[in-house]
């Protein structure tokens, strides 16, 4: 059966994993699954009991940072994505019409009391108690996907089985050290360390998948990709005129 500390050490090693199935990175639920549980119900249980845990504890980041997916990211490669990815004013977003009505105030929510449930968050949203479920979803889609919520931990809530997630704001919830390794980067160099990883959890990727995966411009990952390759970080063939990176060992 796999521990907590194996669970961190294949998050941490790894650097982007899912919790659940991913067609492009591996996922904790595959380290995870043993035969020695009586159901999938259980088995999935397991999966969020750990990265619960690791949640918790600081001991990874949980959150839709990457657009469409739930991603865990180490500690250690999280300084890379803060500097990539600045915390924006949740404000000046909506001032800009960048962020809906009901994710303006789920932060304000947030601002005055964290973390909170979704059920909380929904039970204090007096003007959306009738609101859809999907509304709220995607309200808290939307603050992940811009970097200004994150998970900081699941609970039991009452007498379900089922953990809730627990909500709070990103710019609370990061460490100052990781902050602090952040603005010691260059964009350049975030980029790399993070591209340097990918390519060796996916095992085999290309330019064009680095640039979808994270949403970066293709012609930048390019020129990073270019950089690596010459310095024998990564290395590369050509397969129907398509290149191909990997990385032997980190």
């Amino acid at each position: 059966m796999l521990r907590i500390e194996e669970a961190q050490h294949f998050a941490q090693r790894l650097g982007i994993v899912s919790v659940f199935s991913d067609k492009i990175v591996p996922s904790l639920a595959t380290a995870i699954y043993t035969n020695d549980l009586p159901n999938q119900f259980e088995a999935d249980q397991r999966v969020w009991d750990f990265a619960h845990s690791l949640m918790s504890e600081k001991k990874v980041y949980y959150g839709r940072l990457l657009k469409f997916r739930n991603t865990v990211i180490s500690m250690k490669l999280l300084p890379c994505f803060v500097k990539i990815n600045t915390i924006p004013d949740y404000k000046e977003l909506y001032r800009e019409g960048s962020l809906s009505k009901i994710a303006k105030s789920i932060m304000e929510l947030l601002v005055k009391s964290e973390p909170l449930m979704t059920i909380q968050i929904k039970g204090r949203l007096r003007t959306y108690k009738k609101m859809h479920k999907k509304a709220l979803e995607n309200a808290l889609k939307e603050l992940q996907e811009n970097f200004l919520i994150c998970c900081s931990g699941k609970i039991a809530h009452c007498k379900c089985r089922w953990r809730f997630s627990l909500w709070t704001r990103t710019p609370k919830w990061i460490p100052d050290a990781v902050k602090s390794k952040a603005q010691q980067l260059s964009r350049k160099v975030a980029m790399r360390k993070i591209i340097e990883k990918f390519v060796y959890t996916t095992v085999l990727t290309s330019e064009r998948t680095i640039a979808r995966f994270f949403a970066w411009p293709l012609n930048e990952v390019k020129t990073v990709v270019k950089s690596m390759v010459e310095k024998e970080l990564i290395s590369y063939y050509y397969s129907k005129k398509e290149l191909l990176l990997f990385k032997e060992n980190m």
